[in-house]
């Protein structure tokens, strides 16, 4: 769908769900290079900035996440946004709705506005960074009530699986926050009088940082885990081979006189079978004594 949504000192064309026939014809009316227009066709492109003849393009991700059990890919968790624009016109490419902008075009864009092409540009830039907000207190309060589960001790539950993958959630915003820096940091050198971009210069810089904080909590706290884990099985382990140690000597008795031999004496003895059991129980005592000596117990 190709509709105009302002109409004034530029234009601003919207185009939503694009195919290709429609891609090329906006190519050729715009005066645009017919590889870079169909770069918006990719749902998996990554941010970056491009200058074609007299337009700058850019392609920014938003975060909105599919609803996946578990989404983790770059596709999964964002939808793609690019942008055309010269002194003249604004071309905004995207599949699904993007409602905020008719909030831009209500807020700026009134009679006597003083905005270019470039500054609706990075207000879109802007609310795309901004999206990771919301996320990164999700992540991090996911973190908060996964650590005081596993160090609750009444609490059973395998979290090693969630963990990686709010590891990978994390790893994907934090990339395609840097690879938006570099597209901020292109929009600020070619055009330095532009105040606001040092705001979103700043917000970038912030949520970078905050998504750096919360993958490295995550990595820290599956690292505990894992030798939390760990500890529990070494002491199930401890406790096995201890009553192993205990039965072994004893098995090892009862095994010798359950053998079908003729000649036994001792089985014949009166006290045979009370001293078996009374050479058991000294074995027990020996051990657990020595045991104990050792602080293995």
């Amino acid at each position: 769908m190709e509709k105009t949504i302002y109409q004034g000192k530029f234009t601003w064309l919207d185009v939503t769900q694009p195919h290709k026939i429609q891609l090329l014809d906006i190519a050729s009316k715009f005066n645009l290079h017919a590889y870079t227009v169909q770069d918006c066709l990719e749902p998996d492109h990554l941010p970056k900035f491009e200058i074609d003849g007299l337009a700058r393009f850019i392609i920014v991700r938003i975060y909105n996440p599919k609803e996946l059990e578990t989404p983790h890919s770059v596709q999964d968790l964002t939808s793609k946004i690019a942008l055309f624009y010269t002194d003249d016109y604004l071309i905004t490419i995207h599949r699904l709705p993007q409602p905020y902008f008719e909030e831009i075009e209500k807020k700026y864009l009134t009679p006597g506005h003083t905005m270019t092409p470039c500054d609706v540009a990075t207000h879109i830039i802007w609310h795309a960074v901004n999206s990771y907000l919301e996320p990164a207190q999700y992540l991090d309060d996911e973190v908060d009530k996964i650590e005081s589960a596993i160090f609750a001790r009444h609490t059973r539950g395998k979290f090693e699986e969630k963990l990686y993958h709010l590891r990978r959630m994390i790893s994907v915003n934090k990339k395609l926050l840097i690879l938006t820096e570099s597209v901020i940091d292109e929009v600020y050198r070619d055009t330095k009088s532009n105040p606001f971009i040092q705001d979103l210069k700043d917000l970038n810089l912030k949520l970078h940082s905050n998504y750096e904080h919360i993958h490295e909590d995550v990595s820290n706290l599956l690292n505990i885990y894992i030798s939390i884990s760990a500890h529990k099985t070494n002491e199930v382990m401890k406790v096995l081979t201890i009553f192993s140690v205990f039965f072994m000597p004893l098995t090892f008795i009862v095994g010798i006189y359950g053998m079908n031999f003729k000649y036994m004496p001792e089985l014949q003895l009166k006290w045979g079978y009370p001293a078996s059991l009374l050479l058991m129980l000294v074995i027990i005592v020996v051990i657990y004594i020595w045991f104990k000596r050792k602080k293995w117990m």
